[in-house]
Formats: structure tokens, sequence, C-alpha cells
């Protein structure tokens, strides 16, 4: 063999490792790891507002097929504020004091303080400030991504 067919069949057998290297399957997360993540990202969000108390609306979340044996987990959640809340401007800073790990999807045009956020996890979030019985609920809403796994039974 030549040296030029030596090469061109060591490039050839380097790049068909590397082509079948990327069909290797990635490990995706469990449907159990992106629930914990997303439940640990609306805690961050559940932190900044102040005096909050935490409600879970939903303990058992609602499931939808995102593929075969995957699923997205939606997650709901109510924290309720201290004293002298200001809806309003908790919404406009909440962004910048997340941090980098969080980009405004899209300001909410409704007439409650809204916001939807998407985290560098795959969560995506709505987080708005409602008037419940006279007073102030940051309802957190969340939706995981996309998770390998059976939802638990009912």
């Amino acid at each position: 063999m030549t040296a030029t067919r030596t090469s061109s069949a060591a490039l050839i057998g380097a790049l068909a490792a590397v082509a079948l290297s990327g069909c290797a399957v990635a490990e995706r997360p469990t449907l159990e790891d992106v629930r914990a993540e997303t439940e640990a990202v609306m805690q961050q969000i559940a932190d900044e507002v102040p005096g909050g108390v935490v409600e879970v609306a939903t303990p058992d979340p609602s499931y939808v097929a995102c593929g075969d044996d995957t699923y997205w987990a939606t997650l709901h959640w109510g924290v309720t504020p201290g004293p002298g809340f200001d809806g309003e401007a908790f919404v406009e800073a909440l962004p910048s004091r997340l941090g980098e790990d969080f980009v405004v999807a899209e300001t909410v045009d409704i007439t409650s303080p809204a916001v939807a956020l998407d985290h560098v996890s795959g969560a995506l979030l709505d987080v708005i400030v409602l008037d419940v019985d006279g007073g102030l609920v940051v309802d957190l809403l969340g939706l995981t991504p996309c998770g390998v796994g059976q939802p638990p039974a009912r």
C-alpha cells in the first residue's frame, strides 16, 4: 500500500470512528432527575420572595408524553409573600437577581405582573403575581425538560 493510500485509509478510519461515536446515544436524564432539578429551580425563585411561604399546589404533578418512555412533568407552587410585597417590582427585578442561568423568555402581557423564564437545565417557568382572596400570591408554574421513565402510578 502506498503512503497516500495508507494515510487515506487512516483518515477514513478516524472519520468513521468519530461518526460512530456521534451515533452513540447520550445518557438522558431520568424523569425523577428532571423533576428534582425543576423543583430546585422553583425553590430558587421562591427563595427570592421576601418572607415567602411555599405551598405546593400540585403535590402529584401532571405528566405528558414527549416520546417513547419519556415525559414532561408540570409542577405548580404558590408562594405567599410577607407584608408590603410589591409584585410589579418583584417581577421586574427577578431575572437579574436570579443570574445568568435564567433567561427571560417573554414578559407576559396580562393584568397581573408576570414573567416567563427559561433555565439552562431546560426547565420552563412562569412567575405570576396574583391577587387571591385579597392577598397576593406568587404563582410558580414549572415544566420539566423531557425525562426518561414512567410517571409514578396514581
